[in-house]
């Protein structure tokens, strides 16, 4: 479902601006990047994408729960994270357009604002504004991730391997 510029109200853009990522926006940018937005629902079970696919958007969630797996070398599914409302995901996609490094899931019915790299792209390049202000908050997300995992790696390490 795509979302229509005349139905966004206060309650939606309030909603909205709750996200990190769109937290520094004006309501004029929130409009902007609504246009281009679409609203996408997942039953129990129903993958987001999967690990390896082409990663051409990014989601936050709306509601519900979505797990992040990655896929060993030997296949085993190992969780990465348990993600809820106002989460984001697949947001390296948007910055590498690589491949996806993991696979997202429904693990209950689930909501998600989508945004497509074309999309994306199209609002750095026409909205310089408000495209530097999505990549600022864009890059603190990513760099908060990369700490969270630095944290749980060093946690994880036997200390008797680190002598």
């Amino acid at each position: 479902m795509t979302i229509q510029p005349g139905t966004i109200s206060s309650t939606i853009r309030q909603n909205v601006r709750q996200i990190e990522l769109f937290s520094n926006l004006s309501d004029d940018e929130i409009d902007i990047l609504m246009k281009h937005a679409k609203i996408r629902s997942l039953v129990e079970d129903e993958a987001l994408f999967h690990q390896g696919d082409n990663g051409d958007f990014f989601a936050i969630i709306i509601d519900g729960r979505i797990e992040i797996t990655k896929h060993t070398e030997m296949e085993t599914p190992v969780s990465l994270a348990s993600l809820t409302c106002g989460d984001t995901l697949g947001e390296m996609a948007l910055i590498d357009q690589e491949a996806r490094s993991a696979s997202a899931t429904a693990i209950e019915p689930s909501s998600v604002f989508v945004l497509s790299r074309k999309s994306f792209d199209m609002l750095v390049d026409q909205y310089p504004r408000c495209g530097t202000k999505l990549l600022r908050k864009l890059a603190i997300i990513l760099c908060n991730h990369l700490r969270k995992t630095s944290g749980r790696f060093a946690e994880s390490i036997e200390p008797s391997l680190l002598t």
